[in-house]
């Protein structure tokens, strides 16, 4: 079933004209003819008929769906910048997992560096990645995303628990895992070349737990798909 994110308020017998993006994707990508689909309103499903009524693309709400599909708790994932295509998939996969919000940042070892004359389009495009994401796994939210900032202000990021993913830690000491709590989290991803001690002890500092992912090296954006998936399944 397809599911669209739309702003109006949405009751029984209600309908919407879709707007022309998600109309010509209803009806001339998919398809759709008299098929139920999927609207989300202010957080909440609602089960609707798509059909067609000249040029317009319409839809009929039959009735409210009970499902949340959200996690219990707000999760922010803060992820350093990695390459374009890297970072997007994150993005993707974090949006499936049920990140709250994610904050790209940058630290000493970033290739990537955020440049400020992209910074619009990039958000724009990363809201579209998000938004996609959130329509395909039945999300009731999309994910917020925000300019990327630097290491050093990631202290406005912190919840009741806070992790930073770091391959200085020995498995036996503290995982994932072992420091949940079903409280708002907080997780750090650092970039391709990892974290330096300093940025380690500056995370520290602010009140980030360093965690180990496992015995292995893990890829940034692997890291980052690894810790959503056992934070969120934690926190089920």
């Amino acid at each position: 079933m397809q599911e669209y994110f739309v702003e109006e308020t949405l009751s029984p017998g209600k309908i919407i004209e879709l707007p022309k993006d998600k109309a010509d994707h209803a009806f001339k990508v998919l398809r759709l003819s008299h098929e139920m689909i999927r609207l989300v309103s202010q957080g909440t499903g609602w089960f609707a008929e798509a059909y067609q009524e000249g040029k317009k693309g319409l839809a009929r709400v039959i009735s409210r769906d009970p499902d949340i599909n959200e996690l219990p708790v707000d999760f922010t994932l803060c992820m350093a910048l990695i390459r374009r295509e890297k970072f997007e998939l994150v993005l993707q996969k974090a949006a499936e997992l049920g990140v709250s919000k994610i904050v790209p940042f940058v630290s000493s070892r970033c290739v990537v560096k955020a440049k400020e004359e992209k910074s619009q389009r990039q958000l724009e495009r990363w809201r579209a990645i998000l938004t996609e994401a959130s329509e395909q796994c039945k999300r009731n939210r999309i994910p917020d995303i925000v300019s990327p900032l630097s290491v050093s202000d990631l202290d406005t990021c912190m919840q009741s628990v806070n992790l930073c993913a770091y391959e200085g830690v020995r498995t036996s000491a503290v995982s994932v895992s072992g420091a949940m709590k079903p409280e708002p989290v907080t997780a750090v991803i650092g970039p391709e070349g990892g974290f330096s001690e300093d940025e380690v002890k500056l995370l520290e500092t602010m009140g980030y737990t360093p965690v180990s992912l496992g015995n292995r090296i893990l890829r940034a954006e692997t890291a980052a798909i690894y810790i959503c998936s056992v934070i969120g399944e934690a926190l089920m």
